[in-house]
């Protein structure tokens, strides 16, 4: 599987962290989806849980122990 670039990632979902909302892996599927995001992001973003997701932060470090980041 190839790996995501987390600044494609960030860019996708940094607005909605900004706003104060805690997206959870469904939701933040359906925004990669409607946004049109590469394979890699959607590959990536498939891989989290099904709890909120609290931060742009804790985002990534989820995604890097999934091992689904460049």
């Amino acid at each position: 599987m190839a790996k995501a670039s987390w600044s494609d990632v960030e860019a996708l979902t940094k607005p909605i962290f900004d706003s104060g909302y805690t997206p959870d892996r469904n939701e933040l599927m359906d925004l990669a989806y409607s946004k049109d995001a590469n394979d890699d992001v959607i590959d990536a973003i498939d891989t989290l849980g099904g709890r909120p997701v609290a931060s742009l932060e804790q985002l990534k470090e989820l995604l890097t122990t999934n091992g689904v980041l460049v």
